[in-house]
């Protein structure tokens, strides 16, 4: 997974940013998830608080950021919303 803070006024463009990593990364180095958040959360010397990020997962009932899905058949991230959670949680994605 990847958190993004994106500019003020722009939005997530899951067709484009897919075509960018396609480019720039190897299918395996490609993040799975997305999460969208308004700011970066530190710790006190600086560093991201990956370790409660990863805690918490990609659960959109548990998680109040947007999240994302790497969707290669629409060759696009697509929004995860609680059923594609189910189907990836239960192997069907």
């Amino acid at each position: 997974m990847a958190a993004l803070v994106l500019r003020p006024g722009c939005r997530l463009d899951g067709a484009g940013l897919y075509r960018h990593l396609e480019e720039l990364l190897p299918p395996y180095a490609r993040p799975r998830f997305l999460r969208l958040q308004e700011r970066l959360e530190m710790t006190e010397t600086f560093k991201q608080q990956k370790v409660r990020l990863a805690q918490e997962g990609f659960d959109p009932a548990r998680v109040p950021d947007p999240l994302f899905l790497l969707d290669e058949a629409a060759g696009a991230y697509v929004p995860l919303g609680p059923a594609r959670w189910r189907d990836v949680v239960a192997g069907r994605l």
